[in-house]
């Protein structure tokens, strides 16, 4: 009888390999890489949550759980595309932090807008009430993970 509550875990397992399969987070955008896009969206948000114009590239890392060096990757990229400029810190020259150029920011509101219109329309489809159901078992599954990673979020 104890059996019986895991008779959907087969079901649940295909569930997440669906998406997984779907590559939904894996579509380029604007001709950037996802991962690029993450980071300018990162800069973007952080500047309109802190008011700083600028982000270092261990403030990028620790917001997207990244490591530096590869965030580096790909601000090196965003600066070469001319989205980004390194700026130095006026008190410390060894701190540089990194500010989207106008063009930058214009693309990373392009990709906020997006992605807001993907989940609005999954809102629609899948109604207000189960939309909020969905919120509320994600961030459960979430927290599931991060426990059983060792790594939970206390922030």
């Amino acid at each position: 009888m104890n059996e019986d509550r895991y008779n959907k875990v087969d079901g649940l397992m295909g569930a997440f390999q669906q998406f997984s399969r779907l590559n939904w987070q894996k579509t380029t955008m604007f001709g950037l890489k996802p991962s690029e896009i993450r980071v300018l969206i990162t800069i973007r948000m952080g500047k309109k949550r802190t008011g700083k114009d600028t982000l270092t590239v261990s403030e990028v890392s620790k917001l997207l759980r990244v490591t530096s060096p590869t965030i580096t990757q790909m601000v090196n990229s965003l600066l070469s595309q001319g989205l980004a400029v390194r700026t130095s810190d006026s008190q410390d020259r060894r701190i540089s932090a990194i500010q989207l150029t106008e063009q930058g920011e214009q693309l990373a509101d392009q990709a906020i807008a997006k992605i807001r219109d993907t989940f609005k329309g999954m809102i629609d489809h899948l109604g207000e009430d189960k939309s909020a159901q969905l919120i509320e078992l994600l961030d459960e599954v979430h927290a599931y993970f991060e426990q059983l990673n060792g790594q939970a979020d206390f922030s």
